[in-house]
């Protein structure tokens, strides 16, 4: 059993293990892309996709234990990607979403598959991305506004879209005084 002090000890290095495991992938997935051509993707035709995205949802929950997040699918069919692959773009764009988001207001994720299209989009409220940083938000080392205590490299986003483009998707971004939504479109 530990102590209070103990149990905060803990979860920062539990919460520093984390970011820098993210980090390191990140950095990893840079110099393949830009060595090696980019990120190389191995296709199941049937990933469980809703164990996948709760997995990553029940990795980062504990990171933001006052944040809320809603899961919604609709998966009518099988979907043939990369679950690895996927579960990185989904933590990368989950984890902007619970950063950057309103605190007092669930992220909200949704995941279809129906007429060979699977569509997964991470909306949280907050703050705008204006249409400056939205031009630039999938280059590597690009941030968005940052405020204190929203440290990074400027890569989840650009990796994301480097893993969209390795399947033959696309990543786009949306956002207004009342939103912003991240959606991956995979069409199959």
């Amino acid at each position: 059993p530990l102590d209070d002090r103990l149990n905060r000890l803990a979860s920062i290095v539990k919460d520093s293990s984390f970011r820098m495991k993210g980090l390191i992938e990140n950095m990893l997935d840079f110099a393949r892309g830009r060595i090696g051509g980019g990120i190389v993707v191995d296709i199941n035709h049937n990933e469980p996709i809703a164990e996948i995205l709760q997995e990553v949802i029940n990795e980062l929950q504990p990171l933001w234990p006052d944040r809320s997040i809603d899961l919604h699918l609709d998966l009518q069919e099988d979907v043939a990607c990369d679950g690895k692959r996927i579960a990185q773009l989904f933590s990368n764009l989950l984890s902007n979403a619970l950063t950057h988001g309103k605190a007092a207001t669930p992220v909200a994720v949704n995941a279809t598959m129906a007429d060979g299209v699977f569509t997964l989009s991470v909306t949280n409220a907050g703050e705008p991305i204006s249409a400056q940083a939205r031009g630039r938000l999938f280059q590597p080392f690009s941030r968005g506004e940052i405020k204190p205590g929203q440290e990074g490299l400027g890569l989840g986003l650009y990796i994301a879209s480097e893993i969209a483009k390795a399947h033959g998707g696309s990543i786009d971004v949306a956002s207004d005084e009342m939103s912003t939504c991240f959606t991956f479109c995979l069409k199959h």
